[in-house]
């Protein structure tokens, strides 16, 4: 990013020419209150450094100074040793900024496989702000797990507190992830979300022709965030590992770190190449569910009630609510929810690589939920690929009536 006028420090010539076979990128959106946060991960990310194989990445965007930092993080080094470039603020939530710190890697870090994480606040697919209202039927929020402090205003991810509560929406996120797909010749390897709420039904179909696998958490996410020496050490180990492979150290990794912390976590990797089959069996069943609406209410609700909810009970999990839902429903839509639970079940070559959790309150989860609100819908869900393709707004729309 060459701009007039922008604070420079001295930058030394870091480019590399030979290939490695992982560029690890780190997109910290820390305008935020996440800047020691960042601090913190960048010091896990030493802890490992960059090998001849692993190139580890990061682009800092800081409340404390107003500056924006890129590093290559090496063993030993850190925040005060590897800043290979500095200049002003940025916004995160502006997609050229991002595609521009992805260029840079391309250009000066080729690699084999390519793993971008973005590190911030996340809120699934939502972009505007939450109804807290009850719902019908008497349906009333229980006890939400968010137990951190969130941004004010909700939008997806990498939120920027002094460029207005920016953030990368839906379309954006889909829009520069193609970009960098043209870029790199092929689909990004590995998507990782450091941030809450982001493995959703939804978000995976929005980023299908971008991504090959993504790894995140189906609800909140504490401050420490990813366990980044431990995933960053085993890569640097075994560099000619596939993304499928990474994905199910970080999510094994992930969970190990919060083991005896009292918080409660989930952790999935997603397929994304089998999003568009899971997408086509919930099609299904949302027709089943369309045809019963209105005399089914009461199951629907109970099935509703009876599963882990998430964001002021906006987002259910995907597998307990079909699997409550057949309990009491009719043959056809048992059919159609037992065809969702299988497809539901982790392993290779399904939608769920693997997933975990660590709590009560998730117990059953499956690591994937999706939408499906107390009261009203949001107008912008409509504005998905996911709705677009699938009946499950037509049935939203009728049972919330």
């Amino acid at each position: 990013m060459e701009k007039a006028g922008e604070d420079r420090e001295g930058r030394a010539d870091q480019r590399i020419t030979t290939q490695a076979k992982w560029t690890f990128l780190v997109y910290m959106a820390g305008d935020n209150n996440l800047d020691g946060a960042a601090l913190r991960d960048i010091a896990e990310m030493a802890k490992a450094g960059s090998t001849k194989d692993v190139h580890i990445l990061v682009q800092l965007d800081r409340i404390e100074d107003q500056l924006t930092r890129r590093f290559r993080i090496t063993q030993g080094g850190g925040f005060k040793k590897d800043c290979i470039e500095s200049f002003g603020d940025t916004n995160t939530g502006d997609p050229q900024i991002l595609y521009e710190f992805v260029k840079l890697a391309v250009d000066n870090y080729p690699a084999d496989c390519y793993a971008l994480i973005l590190w911030n606040h996340g809120s699934g697919w939502w972009e505007d702000a939450k109804s807290r209202a009850a719902g019908p039927a008497g349906r009333r929020p229980h006890r939400p797990l968010f137990r951190h402090n969130f941004p004010q205003t909700h939008r997806s991810i990498c939120y920027d507190d002094t460029s207005g509560g920016d953030a990368l929406n839906n379309r954006e996120l889909r829009v520069v992830l193609a970009g960098i797909c043209a870029l790199i010749g092929r689909k990004i390897d590995l998507l990782g979300m450091d941030a809450c709420l982001m493995n959703m039904v939804e978000v995976a179909y929005q980023l299908r022709d971008s991504v090959n696998v993504i790894v995140g958490s189906e609800i909140e996410e504490p401050f420490d965030g990813w366990p980044y020496a431990e995933i960053l050490a085993r890569l640097s180990a075994r560099p000619r590992q596939d993304a499928a492979a990474l994905a199910r150290w970080i999510v094994k990794n992930y969970l190990a770190s919060y083991l005896g912390k009292d918080e409660t976590v989930t952790q999935s990797a997603l397929d994304v190449g089998q999003i568009q089959d899971l997408m086509a069996k919930i099609d299904a069943l949302s027709g089943a569910l369309l045809t019963s609406a209105s005399p089914a209410a009461d199951f629907i609700t109970k099935a509703w009630r009876q599963s882990p909810r998430f964001y002021d009970d906006n987002y259910i999990d995907l597998l307990c609510f079909a699997k409550q839902l057949r309990k009491k429903a009719r043959a056809e839509i048992q059919a159609k929810a037992d065809a969702v639970i299988a497809a539901l079940k982790p392993g290779k070559g399904r939608a769920i690589l693997c997933q975990g959790k660590i709590g009560r309150e998730v117990r059953g989860t499956c690591g994937l939920s999706i939408y499906f609100p107390a009261d009203r819908i949001n107008p912008a869900y409509r504005t998905l690929d996911f709705c677009g393709d699938c009946k499950w707004i037509a049935f939203l729309e009728k049972y919330l009536s």
